[in-house]
């Protein structure tokens, strides 16, 4: 319950203006080791393997705590949908002048219908809710949230039964690419 609030309390004061902000340099790279780290942790109850599978050296700009939160809420997704002994990779890629930051899973996936309202607060697929008791409906609304404030976007690629992919796309501070 107190998640629940603690979400709300966010998303209302995000509506509203009232989140702070930094606007500064971050080493996306060094962010995304430290957050597959932690993530390999939450992995380890069940079995399942965090695996960052490419990383370049990236810059954006923005908020490191709040990316910080978007990836792990994106992890600890991935980890909770997976298949006991399943794997999560994470990627890190410059594509057509953005940092893309990839996370993939291999577990109950999304159907083709729900996967556009996945992003809204408090939707959970009856999947989800059938396979963990865990969850509010509120996390990707503000993964969606947090990219969107660093002018960057979020998107889903998934199937019944054979996993998802989340990427999140960031402008760099000046394109490599």
């Amino acid at each position: 319950m107190t998640r629940i609030v603690d979400e709300l309390l966010f998303l209302s004061r995000a509506d509203m203006g009232e989140v702070k902000m930094e606007h500064l340099p971050v080493q996306l790279d060094l962010l995304i080791e430290d957050v597959h780290r932690q993530a390999s942790l939450l992995g380890q109850e069940r079995d399942i393997q965090v695996v960052l599978s490419a990383t370049t050296s990236v810059v954006v700009l923005g908020d490191e705590l709040r990316l910080r939160e978007l990836f792990l809420n994106l992890l600890d997704n991935a980890v909770k949908y997976s298949r006991p002994s399943g794997t999560v990779d994470i990627a890190l890629t410059i594509y057509q002048g953005q940092a893309r930051v990839s996370v993939a899973d291999h577990g109950i996936g999304i159907a083709q219908e729900d996967q556009p309202q996945i992003f809204d607060r408090f939707y959970r697929t009856d999947i989800a809710r059938a396979h963990t008791k865990k969850g509010t409906g509120l996390g990707l609304a503000i993964c969606t949230w947090i990219a969107e404030s660093h002018r960057g976007q979020i998107e889903v690629q998934s199937q019944v039964g054979e996993g998802s992919t989340f990427t999140v796309m960031l402008p760099l501070v000046s394109p490599l690419a």
